[in-house]
């Protein structure tokens, strides 16, 4: 049987293995169709991704890619040596990896671009913008395995979960998420919300918001609240990822206050790990068993309503993102179960 850290270790790179195109050796030509082609070498044949495209390389020149560099990241040695390393083991690993990244990050700095993350947890490598002119050049930089295009990613709201008879799973095998950290991908956590404990109030979440590039409330936010036990925003409030947008900015300017000014991240957390709220707007506190239907609610619970949920913000109050590959990386430095 697989253990809860094994299962967060195959989902992970399973994950990733999704978000990042694959490479493939080709020779450049002069009618090669693929805008990345023309800053190939013999050097960096087969580094760089056939994925690239124009549309990929912004206004500036600029295209945001994933540096892969050699070695293994910490959750694939857990996985080699099938136990879960201790801290300082994580940070032995995570120092050599960070140590072969630096040259690669100065150079890209040197080169005119800007780094947005050092991975190690998760994945090893270098999430940047770079000018798509040097490519080539950062392709061929010792410890590089390859590089490929970021992702752009944006809310969708169209899909809902079923009834399930969840109710009846938490009555026969008390499985209710428990001891299981989930971390929600996504647009923050409003974590003023009754369904997570909190006041549910229109003016809980306007001084909340007032002062969300501050530390957040404690009772509300951290390890000592009822449900959002953490997390990080990655991104501030004015990120944008995408260049065709009128409130296109893609510099991330993160902080530890991750709340939710869109809606998205607060639903995908609710259905997956909210309290539940009563008819009257109170927080639910259980029991979860086969009499929880016969409370009047006005937002029901999740499908696993006691994990402890941590808000990892990849947006910003609209638009889309390209910060994903990092999350997932934060998601596993920091020992969550599942990440959605």
């Amino acid at each position: 049987m697989q253990r809860p850290w094994q299962r967060r270790i195959l989902a992970t790179a399973g994950a990733i293995a999704l978000l990042l195109p694959s490479t493939a050796a080709f020779a450049a030509t002069a009618d090669d169709a693929d805008p990345s082609s023309r800053f190939l070498t013999a050097a960096s044949a087969g580094k760089i991704s056939t994925s690239f495209t124009s549309a990929a390389i912004d206004a500036n020149g600029l295209v945001s890619v994933v540096v892969e560099m050699t070695g293994d990241p910490v959750a694939v040695v857990e996985a080699e040596q099938g136990r879960e390393l201790s801290d300082g083991e994580r940070g032995d690993v995570k120092n050599r990896l960070k140590d072969a990244q630096e040259p690669v990050s100065s150079a890209i700095e040197d080169k005119g671009g800007s780094v947005q993350a050092e991975m190690q947890s998760a994945y090893n490598g270098v999430q940047a913008k770079v000018p798509a002119a040097e490519l080539d050049a950062i392709a061929s930089l010792p410890n590089v395995v390859a590089i490929h295009p970021v992702r752009k990613y944006t809310v969708d709201n169209a899909v809902s979960v079923p009834f399930l008879g969840v109710p009846q799973v938490w009555e026969s095998t008390g499985y209710t998420g428990q001891n299981v950290k989930v971390a929600i991908i996504d647009t923050g956590i409003d974590y003023t919300h009754a369904t997570f404990g909190g006041p549910g109030t229109v003016a809980a979440f306007d001084a909340a918001k007032a002062n969300s590039a501050q530390p957040a409330d404690p009772t509300m936010y951290g390890p000592d609240a009822p449900r959002i036990k953490g997390g990080i925003d990655l991104v501030g409030d004015d990120y944008n990822a995408d260049p065709n947008s009128a409130s296109y900015q893609p510099v991330p300017h993160p902080d530890d206050n991750p709340l939710d000014c869109n809606g998205h991240g607060s639903h995908v957390a609710g259905t997956a790990g909210g309290s539940g709220v009563l008819a009257d707007g109170t927080t639910y506190r259980g029991p979860y068993d086969s009499t929880t239907p016969s409370n009047q609610f006005r937002v029901g619970p999740g499908v696993a309503p006691q994990v402890d949920l941590y808000a990892v913000r990849v947006f910003g109050c609209e638009g889309s993102t390209d910060v994903v590959v990092p999350a997932l990386d934060w998601a596993v430095d920091h020992g969550m179960d599942v990440g959605l």
